[in-house]
């Protein structure tokens, strides 16, 4: 193939994955005025995986995703054009560690912030951070910084596979924060929560008016709904946040909003109906579905959260 046509082919084709604990996931869209789903693969990870490999919590994910591009691979020699495609890849939380930080000043050098941010995380695990990837998330206009750290022996297994099946890394990112990226511009002033529900997981970011206050994770049963509630409570009381959400502003009462990440199953949904009725003192709203033809919500759950890095 020509290095034009490549670039042309490159231009046009998106390749998104995520590495879960429970599956891992690849997506090849077709980009133009409309978003086309050319084809999606899946690799379920089961309980038995997890138990063979408890050493490092994501062996087993690395495991199906040599699957899943091994695979990917075979069907693709005759296709050229599926050849050699940047892939952006996203990790689910388990993988990852979330810190907040205060923002540095403006034009700060980028190894002092590392620093910092190093520092932090070193408070924390100590001298585990030697073996991590850390890097730093500014929002614009923010006066806090997220910071994320990665096994280093993960980042290197996945470029490893990544240049073994010809699939060339573009973009490795945490969940939370292609998540938040995908739905910034709905998130609101006031005190909001973003959640991101994962197989054995909840990840809450609290927010006041879109600045990082808090990040927390625990592991759930299959009905969250209760764990949900008393976590966020328990987050905003530590948090300073308790009333925030009860304040009335004139005559209109200011109510603190739920953004969810698209559910990974039909039964989380379910679920997320339940907490709404349980809990109405919250805005619950509804995750902003990418307009991709077809690609149906309903049914390709799973997929969601490498739809969180599409652009």
């Amino acid at each position: 193939m020509s290095l034009l046509l490549r670039f042309k082919n490159q231009l046009l084709t998106q390749q998104v994955g995520s590495l879960g604990a429970d599956a891992v996931a690849l997506i090849r869209l077709e980009n133009g005025m409309v978003k086309r789903l050319l084809d999606k693969t899946l690799v379920p990870i089961n309980e038995n995986q997890h138990t063979a490999h408890e050493a490092q919590p994501w062996a087993s994910a690395i495991i199906a995703l040599e699957n899943l591009l091994s695979n990917v691979n075979a069907q693709t020699k005759s296709k050229p054009s599926a050849n050699g495609l940047p892939l952006t890849l996203v990790l689910s939380n388990q993988f990852v560690r979330y810190q907040i930080i205060p923002a540095m000043p403006a034009f700060s050098p980028a190894d002092k912030v590392m620093a910092v941010a190093t520092h932090c995380f070193r408070e924390s695990y100590g001298d585990s951070v030697d073996h991590w990837t850390i890097r730093v998330s500014p929002i614009p206009h923010g006066d806090s910084l997220l910071i994320s750290a990665i096994d280093t022996e993960l980042v290197t297994a996945i470029e490893s596979l990544c240049q073994k099946y010809q699939c060339r890394l573009n973009s490795l990112q945490p969940y939370l924060m292609s998540g938040f990226n995908s739905m910034r511009r709905q998130i609101g002033a006031g005190v909001s929560a973003l959640v991101q529900v994962e197989a054995g997981r909840l990840t809450i970011a609290l927010m006041r008016d879109g600045q990082w206050q808090n990040i927390t994770a625990i592991k759930t049963l299959k009905d969250w709904s209760g764990d949900l509630a008393a976590l966020i409570s328990r987050e905003m009381l530590l948090s300073g946040l308790q009333t925030a959400g009860l304040k009335t502003t004139g005559l209109q009462h200011a109510q603190a909003s739920i953004y969810f990440s698209a559910l990974p199953t039909l039964q989380d949904e379910k679920i997320k109906q339940v907490f709404k009725q349980n809990n109405p003192a919250w805005q619950v709203l509804p995750a902003n579905q990418k307009a991709i033809v077809g690609y149906v919500p309903s049914q390709d759950q799973p997929y969601a959260m490498a739809l969180s890095a599409v652009f």
